[in-house]
């Protein structure tokens, strides 16, 4: 079939071209109202929200370091700019205020967070990494999923404190980490963080050991991360009647069996060989020999691991 285009004169043409242009713009700018239409919490309001998983995108709860994402969250809604959130270091909730940039994208507790699903009975929000107002893609690959207190007791009739456990997913993961760690007991690069970390325990009284605890800030109370006491485990080691005075900083492998071995220390290249001689000879005589160490575990797996000690003698 020919269209015959003679028929339509350049006034109906011109008519219909703009018509038609206009309705272009204008769902256009519909998409564009539409994209950046804020979401709205008015649907749950008032309702409580647990915290049931946290994972990376890969949907494990664990990296290769051994840093755990941890579901620990409680909030409900009290407005469209408002929320409590529950502190479990002060064990009461406290309030903080919404602050909507753009699309689906909030600040809520000095956390960048993009809310991805909203329904009355789960919630789920992309966790962001955000510099100098720029989203990092790459480490913007946490989601938080959140469940409602009534669909928790009421449809799934399970406790949230076994949903927070690490799954069988998570366990095959770990156990490959282990595997692989306590393969090379003493390379470094295969050693991953514990989550319950070494414990050094001395036997005698003129050995006291410190481990170094997290920093409590009242006024960060949500941001506040132990991971910083399981992947950089630090311990202060005060040795009375020493040989000599002195004090040094290194860090060790603790192998699965609780073995020390000297790891990384600073000093100059001349000095590497017999600095490395002295610190162990320290873990010989004093450490390995006075001081209980139990490894470090995650998931009940004993595995190599490093820890930071700072070692001070006084004759």
């Amino acid at each position: 079939m020919t269209i015959k285009y003679s028929c339509i004169n350049n006034t109906t043409l011109n008519a219909i071209l703009f018509v038609l242009f206009t309705a272009l713009i204008l769902t256009s700018c519909a998409r564009n109202d539409k994209k950046d239409e804020r979401p709205s919490f008015k649907p749950v309001l008032g309702m409580q929200f647990i915290e049931v998983r946290r994972a990376f995108d890969n949907g494990l709860a664990f990296n290769e370091y051994g840093f755990q994402q941890e579901p620990a969250w409680k909030l409900y809604f009290l407005s469209e700019d408002s929320v409590m959130i529950y502190s479990p270091f002060e064990k009461k909730y406290y309030h903080y205020p919404i602050y909507h940039d753009h699309d689906s994208v909030f600040n809520i507790a000095r956390e960048w967070l993009r809310l991805k699903q909203l329904t009355k009975d789960s919630l789920t929000f992309q966790l962001l990494s955000v510099d100098r107002k720029e989203v990092s893609r790459e480490r913007s690959n946490v989601a938080m999923k959140f469940y409602s207190h009534r669909y928790l007791t009421e449809v799934l009739k399970k406790d949230p404190v076994l949903l927070r456990r690490p799954n069988r997913k998570d366990t095959l993961f770990v156990k490959s980490l282990v595997s692989r760690a306590n393969r090379n007991p003493t390379n470094p690069d295969s050693a991953f963080a514990a989550r319950q970390p070494v414990q050094l325990i001395s036997t005698i009284n003129e050995i006291e050991v410190i481990k170094e605890g997290l920093q409590y800030d009242p006024h960060n109370l949500l941001n506040i991360s132990s991971a910083d006491t399981y992947l950089k485990p630090e311990y202060s080691i005060n040795i009375k009647k020493a040989y000599k005075d002195f004090s040094h900083t290194f860090t060790a492998l603790v192998d699965q069996h609780g073995k020390l071995q000297v790891d990384t220390f600073w000093t100059s290249p001349e000095f590497t060989a017999s600095r490395r001689k002295v610190l162990e000879g320290i873990v010989d005589v004093y450490l390995q020999r006075f001081i209980k160490v139990i490894p470090g575990q995650t998931l009940g797996f004993p595995h190599t691991s490093q820890i930071t000690l700072y070692v001070k003698g006084k004759k």
